[in-house]
């Protein structure tokens, strides 16, 4: 039952780990292949929270994952994730909606500040809006996309399949050896 439940453990780990380097191959070929574009799977964005001024729902370290933005549905209170001025990264909530000749701007403003954000935010500047964080994540995610981190993921899945094919060989041999004896 032990040995089950530690195979079974085993296999999931194995399986998250497989994901996350199929994940961060995909990220960095696509952050490669479109340089000025965030790289993004199916559309949904993954960030990491670096300032507090989302407090206290997003916390600096926070893994922030956006989706697409339907336009039509975007409300005041909808948190979301766009390039400034400088086109830096930012995710903030929106607390106004203001219409220019036709077109929809964004007024924002970190949960934390004391206030708005300066200029108006268009649609072409939003990358998405807030579909699920993940606490402390991001510390993670920024130690596995260092040269050390590319190493743990290349290598300990290798590392795990190697060590699971030289425990089949060793059990394949020890059934001959005893089918011989037979």
């Amino acid at each position: 039952m032990v040995k089950r439940t530690f195979k079974w453990i085993g296999n999931i780990i194995f399986a998250l780990l497989i994901i996350m380097s199929i994940s961060a191959l995909f990220s960095i070929l696509q952050s490669k292949k479109e340089p000025g574009q965030m790289p993004s799977i199916l559309g949904y964005k993954v960030m990491t929270v670096l300032s507090g001024s989302m407090e206290p729902l997003l916390k600096p370290g926070d893994i922030v994952v956006a989706r697409p933005i339907d336009l039509e549905k975007v409300k005041v209170n909808d948190v979301i994730t766009f390039r400034n001025n400088q086109h830096t990264l930012v995710t903030h909530r929106i607390i106004d909606l203001v219409t220019n000749d036709g077109e929809v701007f964004f007024q924002t403003k970190g949960d934390a500040n004391n206030v708005e954000d300066e200029g108006l935010i268009s649609s072409e500047q939003l990358e998405g809006s807030l579909f699920f964080y993940i606490p402390k994540a991001g510390y993670i995610a920024n130690f596995l996309q260092s040269s050390m981190g590319i190493i743990l993921l290349v290598t300990v899945p290798l590392l795990i399949l190697t060590i699971g094919l030289v425990k089949k060989i060793f059990t394949v041999n020890r059934q001959e050896k005893r089918d011989l004896k037979v």
